[in-house]
């Protein structure tokens, strides 16, 4: 394992050989730190090594898809749905700006209602409040990501949850091939755009994380994230265990040394599998924090991580950047 940490130290991500990927996943201990210290340097190397902050509003948790991990899933009768004005959307993107964050990063479940919606707001937010704005709203069609671009968005994101499709037709009862095509469409809206997968899903082998780290690499997106599977409660996966924190935390050392530049999100569900998960996944090369302006009557509904969820004020990111010793980056998705 140590000799594929040295590999890895002069690899270009075509170098590296499936068994090298599979051997960095499983480190643990004196390997593990040497490959969090490469993804640091890595990422100070690539000039990566400041923090940015997005604000994070959640307006909606009403959503059609049906996906197996997730409470806000379209079958749910247990969940109280709720989607915010206007008005309320508007308010908060001033209390982000208020904050020094320049990022307004609106969040829904995915559904189609919305989208009038979402077209009042982003140039309000852009061009009135003066923020960029990311949107996180699911799969559409290629003249609703080009509308948004018009309107004012610049970046999105879409994860692909895993590179195995038939795990994730099984665990999204969709298909893999239309969300890599709504990456495309993204790409050719003109959206920075971020995309990553989930460690531990039940089903999930290694040889398929190995897959992901690899759809990353092909992708080549501007920003990529990981997180470890959460059980979620009302869902058909409550019952499984939580995703391995230690190869999330590998998978992100392992994406920032073979790609170098994107934004890397630490991600609030580390704090839940992890002591200070967060501190930790910017020491394993994360440089994204993303601070929650959700007020808390809708956080507690926006079911993504249930009753284990951690929700991320600004002092606590903060407080998480200066244990890592790094400092703000001014500006950026």
């Amino acid at each position: 394992m140590e000799a594929a940490i040295e590999r890895l130290a002069v690899a270009e991500a075509a170098d590296m050989s499936r068994a090298d990927i599979m051997n960095l996943l499983l480190a643990k201990g004196e390997l593990q730190q040497g490959l969090f210290e490469m993804a640091r340097q890595v990422r100070q190397e690539a000039g990566q090594a400041d923090v940015v902050l997005r604000g994070v509003i959640e307006i909606s948790n009403a959503c059609h898809r049906s996906c197996d991990y997730c409470a806000m899933r379209g079958p749910n009768n247990e969940l109280n749905r709720y989607t915010m004005t206007a008005d309320q959307i508007l308010k908060l993107a001033e209390k982000i700006k208020e904050s020094g964050i320049g990022i307004c990063f609106l969040q829904a479940g995915q559904n189609s209602w919305n989208d009038a919606l979402i077209a009042e707001v982003i140039p309000v937010i852009k061009h009135e409040i003066g923020l960029d704005v990311m949107l996180c709203l699911g799969e559409r069609r290629q003249e609703v990501y080009d509308k948004w671009v018009e309107l004012g968005a610049s970046a999105y994101i879409l994860k692909f949850e895993t590179s195995d499709a038939t795990l994730f037709n099984k665990i999204t009862h969709s298909q893999l091939d239309n969300r890599l095509q709504c990456l495309d469409r993204l790409r050719k809206a003109g959206m920075k755009f971020g995309t990553g997968n989930i460690v531990g899903i039940p089903g999930q082998s290694m040889e398929s994380l190995v897959d992901d780290i690899l759809l990353g690499l092909k992708i080549g997106p501007d920003f990529i994230s990981t997180s470890p599977f959460i059980p979620n409660s009302n869902t058909p996966l409550e019952k499984f265990p939580k995703g391995s924190a230690d190869m999330t935390l590998n998978t992100m050392a392992i994406l920032r040394i073979l790609l170098k530049n994107p934004l890397i999100p630490s991600v609030s569900a580390l704090e839940t599998v992890y002591p200070e998960g967060q501190t930790v996944g910017l020491n394993a090369g994360a440089n994204v924090l993303t601070i929650n302006f959700t007020p808390k009557n809708n956080q507690e509904m926006y079911k993504i991580y249930s009753e284990q969820r951690f929700v991320v004020s600004l002092d606590h990111a903060l407080r998480a950047i200066e244990r890592a010793g790094l400092k703000v980056r001014q500006g950026g998705h």
